[in-house]
């Protein structure tokens, strides 16, 4: 496993290498992708080689304000033209529970589960969180290993082997091995 000194966008490539190298071992072949804005996803399209199948997860529309999709429609058509997919739906670990806390208070299920995942990383919740997404989508399956990556805020700097699940059947995913994330220890 590899630990990144620190968080965030910087590590994006190094995180794609490691995590592209672990999906060509994988029989799904297939490279799950957070992106919000598109860098994420700019760079995976740049470095993928052939036969690896990247499935793009984005925010859903209106996470920043109402009706506005964050990823570039430009980005969406050039990544399904080459083969790949972009997928954009509702937050698995947080969607309609935000909305109950923010207009009554309190805490709930998906959100606990949320703040568990980020206590070992900010972007092992993410990759948790887009496989859930995937899955629901049908665009993986249940019983294959991918490799999905996440990040801190910008960029990518967390890879993850996992077997996804069902939102709906959280507790059936399976977490195969982690590739890479940042960590705050440091060896002396």
């Amino acid at each position: 496993m590899v630990l990144f000194r620190t968080a965030g966008e910087e590590n994006t490539e190094s995180t794609l290498r490691i995590a592209i190298e672990e999906a060509l071992k994988t029989d799904s072949k297939k490279l799950l992708i957070a992106s919000s804005r598109g860098y994420s996803a700019q760079k995976a399209l740049e470095m993928v080689p052939e036969g690896i199948r990247l499935i793009v997860v984005t925010h859903h529309v209106g996470f920043k304000e109402p009706n506005f999709d964050e990823f570039p429609a430009e980005l969406r058509k050039r990544l399904t033209e080459e083969g790949h997919t972009v997928h954009t739906a509702t937050h698995a670990l947080s969607s309609v529970e935000r909305a109950f806390r923010r207009q009554y208070g309190g805490v709930h299920a998906a959100e606990i589960v949320a703040d568990a995942l980020r206590l070992i990383g900010q972007g092992f919740k993410v990759c948790v969180e887009i496989a859930l997404m995937a899955a629901d989508a049908g665009l993986v399956r249940c019983d294959e290993w991918v490799v999905a990556c996440g990040g801190s805020s910008k960029g990518l700097d967390t890879a993850v082997v996992l077997k996804p699940a069902n939102s709906s059947r959280l507790f059936d995913l399976r977490i195969g091995k982690i590739l890479c994330m940042p960590s705050e220890y440091v060896e002396r």
